[in-house]
């Protein structure tokens, strides 16, 4: 804090209920080695506007937490104060079945929500790792799609309403509680995906899908990483509403069967997804097969009836990342994958892991070292299929040198002004997201 740490900590407490200065319980919420000097659990909106007139009062940085699950993501802060936990804000706000729409607080997690809808027959149609314990407010702060993202999508595009306070402590609200009524600027597309540097996000309302009638799942082994990105590549391309495609590598497949996908074991392998209305799924299905067959592999397939936990285990690959490892997130059009893999394997020749949705072009690559000379050269050459590599974790030497985040490109000067009309003193999440915003 600055130099009236005390005092901060002290006035802190005279204001909120849930204050914790124990230096062994704060560590729990240190981001790159920084352990802030507080953390305040929120228990309703109006402490989050307090914290944050307080916060832009007295300059301190402050971080949002829910589940914790991603704080490997972004550049080491230039600051942190205060740690601000909204993993209690958790209840269902509104919820209106036969419009399909709820609004839940930021802290509920991604699995007890689709618990709650389940008894609907409804459900969020989201990827994330780690579900029980991502929040929704997490969610849609780092705002990025899973490995269905294809079929799916990113929060961005289940959003339609959501309550923020800014760095002053002023709320705001964008869109609301039906799906046609957003005029104007869309508030909460902003918010998402700005990783906790505009505001804090404390509600969010979304629109919601019925569940299948039927989901499948069937996985095949292949001889090598490379053949199963091919063979996943043409059932994509055969299939094109697979609600699933994943090329897994044999260290991937390992792991997953570990997080309890028992139909995948220490081979290469292909996964593949469809769901709705049986007979459609099971056509869907068939066409996928059928091409990946033409594409040479040959090996028995496999089916379970565990789809949830199967999925979900390979999902949570995104964040099993060893800690002493680096683990790198490529994302370019599905048809260049295969290039970017030739390219990948030249210069990173320790990797360690390697899973590939092969229909959305999203490749994920745990490697055991790499400097950032090698990160540069791989961002040259991959720039002319139109990838994006980013750093989504890794020793803390390697983000200080390196920008995880890759070039900012012409939009930096945009996002950069945007940035001082929300939070003009940097208090929030401050350097951590693209371009040191």
């Amino acid at each position: 804090m600055a130099d009236a740490e005390t005092g901060d900590a002290d006035r802190l407490k005279t204001l909120f209920d849930h204050v914790d200065t124990d230096l062994d319980r704060l560590k729990r919420y240190a981001v790159d080695g920084l352990v802030p000097s507080a953390a305040i659990r929120a228990a309703a909106i109006d402490d989050v506007e307090r914290l944050q007139s307080v916060a832009t009062e007295r300059e301190l940085s402050v971080i949002a937490h829910g589940g914790r699950t991603m704080l490997d993501l972004g550049m080491p802060p230039r600051g942190y104060d205060v740690a601000l936990d909204l993993s209690g804000m958790n209840q269902v706000v509104d919820y209106e079945p036969n419009d399909f729409t709820i609004t839940v607080q930021a802290g509920m997690t991604l699995a007890e929500l689709q618990r709650h809808l389940a008894t609907n027959g409804q459900f969020l149609p989201l990827d994330h790792p780690h579900f029980e314990r991502a929040t929704l407010g997490g969610v849609c702060a780092v705002g990025r799609g899973g490995l269905r993202r294809n079929s799916f999508g990113g929060p961005r595009d289940w959003l339609i309403g959501m309550r923020m306070v800014k760095a002053d402590g002023t709320g705001i609200k964008g869109g609301g509680k039906v799906v046609k009524n957003v005029s104007g600027y869309d508030l909460p597309k902003l918010f998402a995906r700005s990783l906790g540097t505009l505001g804090i996000i404390v509600e969010v309302t979304l629109k919601l899908r019925p569940q299948p009638a039927s989901d499948q799942i069937v996985a095949l082994n292949a001889p090598t990483f490379e053949s199963a990105l091919a063979a996943a590549r043409a059932a994509a391309n055969a299939a094109p509403f697979l609600n699933g495609c994943v090329a897994l590598s044999a260290e991937a497949s390992a792991n997953a069967h570990g997080l309890g996908a028992r139909l995948l074991h220490d081979q290469p392998a292909v996964l593949l997804r469809a769901n709705g209305l049986e007979s459609a799924a099971s056509e869907v299905l068939a066409q996928a097969l059928r091409a990946v067959r033409e594409s040479g592999l040959e090996g028995p397939e496999r089916t379970t009836n565990a789809i949830v936990e199967t999925w979900q285990a390979v999902a949570d690959l995104e964040l099993q990342t060893d800690k002493d490892d680096v683990r790198l997130r490529l994302g370019l059009p599905p048809g260049n994958l295969a290039r970017a893999q030739q390219i990948l394997a030249d210069r990173l020749r320790d990797a360690t892991s390697r899973i590939a949705a092969a229909d959305s072009g999203l490749m994920f690559i745990d490697v055991r070292s790499v400097d950032a000379d090698t990160l540069k050269t791989l961002r040259r050459d991959l720039g002319p299929l139109q990838g994006r590599l980013t750093i989504e974790s890794g020793p803390l030497e390697l983000k200080r040198a390196c920008d995880v985040w890759g070039p900012a490109g012409p939009g930096a000067r945009l996002m950069h002004n945007i940035k001082e009309q929300f939070d003009p003193q940097g208090i929030l999440n401050p350097g951590r997201y693209v371009d040191g915003i």
